[in-house]
C-alpha cells in the first residue's frame, strides 16, 4: 500500500511553521506496513490543493493536513467537495462536540464554530475531541482520503482513529526499522569498512540507509516483517555489524519516535551502563546540553543537575571561579571553564563534570575572541582537560549553540568509551 502525504498551509512554505507533521505521519504509516512514496506542500490556493489530490490518484491513500479552520483561507473542506463532486452538510454530531468543547472552555458558540461542523455528505467523520475542526474519511475510486486538521496535538489521535479504520480490512506486512549507532568514523569511511557487509543485505532484500549526524551516524536496516525468517537475519547481520565496527558501535534502538538528540540518548545508555554520574555548568548554551539530556527517558540515572550560569556574578558565587580570573581572562576563557568544572563537580559530587562558555554571537566578539569561539572543559574524576572550539562568525547564534551541544556530547562519548 502506497501513501501521499499533503500537507496545506502557506506558513510551511515559508519557514514560519517546522512541517513536524508529515515526519509524525510517515512514521506511523511506515509502522503499519504503508509506504509513503511522496510528501508534498502546497499553498492554500485552490488550483494547488486541487492538482494535489489529482496526483493522489497515483496512491492508494492520502493524508491531507490543515485548512480546515474557521477562516477565510481555510478552504480545504470547500475543495475536497469539489474534489468529490459531494456537497456540505451539518453532522449533528459534530456540532454537538464543538458545543460541549466550547462550553468546557467558557466559551460561545458563534457563526464560524457552526461552520465548522459542515462535513462532506458522503465522508466518514473523523471525531476530534481536541479542538473544532473535524477529520474525513473519503474515498474515490480506489484511492482513500483522509482529511485533518494542521494542528499537530489535535491531528495525531485523529490520525491514530482513522488509521485503524483503513487497515481494519486489509492484511499489510509491517515494516521493521533498527537504526544502529555508529560513533567516531566519517561517513565515507565506514561506507568503505562496510561495503562487503552491505552487499549481502542487499541481496537479502534489507535496505539500509545512512543517516549523518554530526558525530554520530544512524545506520537503519528496514525489511518487511512478513518475509520469512526476517528477524532472525536483521539479528544475524546485527551481530556481524557489532564485530566489524568494534568500539564504534555505540547502541541500538526501534525506529525513532521522537524528536531527542541521539547522541545524548547514545551518552546516557553509555553512562548508564557504566554507572557514572554527570553534572553540566553551561553559560552560552543555556542549559541546552542539559535539556538534550534530560529529554532521554532514564536519564535521571546518571544526570545530577546542572548550572547555567550565564552571569560572571552566578560563575562566581555558585561556582567558585575567582574574580581575578574573569578580571584577567575574560568568562571565555580556558581558565573561566577550568574554575567553573570544578566548581560544578563539587557542587554536585559527580563522576563527570562538562562546562561550556563561549560567545555565540551575533554580537560580543573581539578580534582575539570572535563569534564563535567556545571554550569547554571535562572533569573525570580529578582529571581535567580543556578544549577551544572556533565554530565560525559567519554562522547564526542558532548553528554555534547547537554545535556546542553535539561537540560538548561527542567528547564525553568519546571519554567515557574508554572509561
Amino acid at each position: 500500500m502506497k501513501a501521499l502525504i499533503l500537507n496545506i498551509g502557506d506558513e510551511l512554505l515559508i519557514g514560519q511553521v517546522v512541517n513536524t507533521n508529515a515526519s509524525y505521519i510517515a512514521k506511523q504509516l511506515n509502522l503499519l506496513g504503508i509506504e509513503v512514496k511522496e510528501i508534498r506542500v502546497v499553498n492554500d490556493e485552490q488550483s494547488s490543493i486541487l492538482n494535489a489530490l489529482e496526483e493522489g490518484q497515483k496512491y492508494n491513500l492520502v493524508i491531507i493536513t490543515g485548512g480546515l479552520g474557521p477562516t477565510k483561507d481555510d478552504i480545504t473542506k470547500h475543495t475536497l467537495a469539489e474534489f468529490m463532486d459531494d456537497t456540505l452538510i451539518e453532522d449533528k454530531m459534530v456540532l454537538s462536540d464543538i458545543e460541549q468543547l466550547l462550553a468546557s472552555r467558557g466559551r460561545a458558540m458563534n457563526e464560524l464554530n457552526k461552520q465548522q461542523a459542515l462535513v462532506l455528505s458522503q465522508c466518514k467523520v473523523i471525531r476530534n475531541f481536541l479542538g473544532t475542526a473535524p477529520g474525513m474519511l473519503m474515498k474515490k475510486n480506489q484511492t482513500v482520503y483522509i482529511s485533518l486538521p494542521g494542528v499537530p496535538f489535535e491531528m495525531k489521535p485523529m490520525l491514530n482513529e482513522a488509521l485503524k479504520i483503513v487497515v481494519s480490512e486489509l492484511s499489510l506486512p509491517a515494516i521493521l526499522h533498527k537504526t544502529y549507532f555508529v560513533f567516531g568514523l566519517p561517513e565515507s569511511e565506514l561506507a568503505l569498512k562496510l561495503e562487503d557487509w552491505e552487499n549481502r543485505l542487499t541481496k537479502d532484500g534489507i535496505k539500509l540507509a545512512y543517516l549523518p549526524n554530526r558525530n554520530l551516524i544512524r545506520l537503519r536496516m528496514s525489511v518487511y516483517q512478513s518475509e520469512e525468517g526476517t528477524l532472525k537475519k536483521v539479528q544475524t547481520y546485527a551481530e556481524e555489524l557489532k564485530n566489524i565496527l568494534g568500539k564504534h558501535f555505540v547502541g541500538e534502538d526501534l525506529f525513532e519516535q521522537s524528536d531527542e538528540n541521539p547522541l545524548a540518548r547514545v551518552v546516557v545508555n553509555v553512562l548508564k551502563e557504566k554507572k557514572l554520574s554527570i553534572a553540566l555548568a553551561e553559560s552560552c548554551t543555556g542549559g541546552s546540553i542539559a535539556a538534550a539530556i534530560t529529554k532521554i527517558a532514564g536519564a535521571s540515572d546518571v544526570f545530577k543537575g546542572g548550572v547555567v550560569s550565564y552571569s560572571n556574578e552566578i560563575k562566581q558565587r555558585v561556582l567558585g571561579v575567582q574574580e581575578n580570573t574573569l578580571k584577567n581572562y575574560g568568562a571565555v576563557s580556558k581558565e573561566c571553564v577550568e574554575e567553573m568544572v570544578r566548581g560544578v563537580k563539587n557542587l554536585m559530587q559527580v563522576d563527570i563534570a562538562l562546562s561550556v562558555s563561549g560567545i555565540a554571537g551575533p554580537t560580543g566578539g573581539t578580534a582575539n575572541k570572535p563569534v564563535g569561539t567556545v571554550w569547554m572543559s571535562l572533569m573525570i574524576n580529578d582529571s581535567i582537560e580543556t578544549k577551544l572550539f572556533q565554530f565560525g562568525e559567519q554562522y547564526s547564534r542558532e548553528y554555534i549553540i547547537e554545535s556546542a551541544v553535539f561537540n560538548g556530547l561527542a567528547w564525553v562519548l568519546k571519554r567515557i568509551l574508554n572509561f
